[in-house]
């Protein structure tokens, strides 16, 4: 389990905590000069059982706890879990690089690999969102999240082969990441792809992966490409697979690695990557009740200053 913030900027208030405690004993020592001043022991004592300062220790706690938790309210805290969702929010990523045109999946890579993922979007749940994002050299933004089936179909049909040299992964999980970080469900990222980073460097990519991790978005990748290869057009060039890096990117986000050598095994690595079949991360927002518990404190605060600890005037 993990907590995030949606606004890590509220955490600030944090640091009003040992301002709190401050005030709380300065305040309780003008009111014990007051009571040195003014008041009548004696008369005190008999009141308060003996007691006549306390230090007001249950106070400063329930104080304490309030801004705590009106704080985190504040700043969006969320605790995220591994579990199987009821629902879950897309970005398929879809390599659109030249290699996709080898001729070893019928008709070629790209032209399968959309088929499968036309099928995975007709049997997802209508609740679901889906976002496509296609890339060769850079990556490109084709559907924000939508849960309007026609509109992402068409999307996926509309993918044609980029004229930029290059596959850019690291560019496409960072642009489907972008795409996913406002959904309140699960989140989860395919990433299909024939080759391998030739844009971004080593260094780079780790610096996307963490990225994607810390949004708590959970990424699967399928590897697409015969164990022979296939051959590009009017080239005898034969395109090869980074799977070490498509398992490194699954595991580091809690996601799997599949290798596809046809369409039929595209379309079963998409249907095991749905939210009923594995297991993802699920948020829980604990804005509100962290809202309740604070109202609760100050209730509870408030029945203890005029009982318990009610000032005698």
């Amino acid at each position: 389990m993990e907590i995030t913030f949606l606004n890590i900027e509220y955490l600030w208030l944090l640091l009003g905590l040992p301002l709190l405690v401050i005030l709380h004993f300065y305040s309780l020592r003008y009111i014990h000069n007051r009571a040195i001043k003014f008041a009548n022991f004696e008369a005190l004592e008999r009141v308060t059982g003996g007691i006549v300062l306390s230090r007001n220790f249950p106070l400063l706690f329930l104080r304490l706890t309030g801004l705590l938790f009106l704080t985190l309210s504040l700043a969006g805290a969320t605790l995220w879990y591994k579990g199987h969702s009821d629902v879950a929010d897309y970005v398929l990523a879809i390599d659109s690089s030249g290699s996709m045109l080898a001729d070893d999946f019928k008709p070629n890579r790209l032209e399968a690999a959309k088929e499968a993922a036309i099928s995975f979007v007709e049997n997802l749940e209508s609740d679901s969102s889906i976002g496509i994002v296609s890339f060769s050299g850079s990556a490109l933004l084709e559907l924000s999240p939508t849960n309007k089936k026609d509109k992402v179909k068409d999307s996926i049909d509309n993918i044609q082969i980029s004229a930029l040299h290059g596959t850019a992964i690291g560019d496409a999980l960072k642009t489907a990441a972008n795409t996913l970080v406002n959904s309140d469900k699960s989140r989860i990222m395919i990433l299909l792809t024939d080759g391998q980073e030739n844009v971004a460097s080593a260094e780079e990519l780790t610096k996307i992966i963490d990225f994607v991790k810390s949004k708590q978005i959970t990424v699967n990748s399928i590897g697409v490409a015969t164990a022979s290869g296939g051959s590009l057009p009017g080239t005898a060039a034969l395109s090869t697979i980074d799977e070490k890096t498509l398992r490194l990117i699954a595991n580091s986000t809690g996601g799997s690695y599949i290798h596809s050598e046809n369409k039929d095994e595209i379309i079963g690595a998409y249907k095991s990557f749905s939210y009923k079949s594995i297991e993802s991360k699920i948020p829980i927002y604990l804005r509100l009740p962290f809202i309740i518990l604070t109202l609760v404190i100050l209730f509870v605060e408030w029945v203890l200053i005029n009982t318990k600890f009610r000032t005698i005037p």
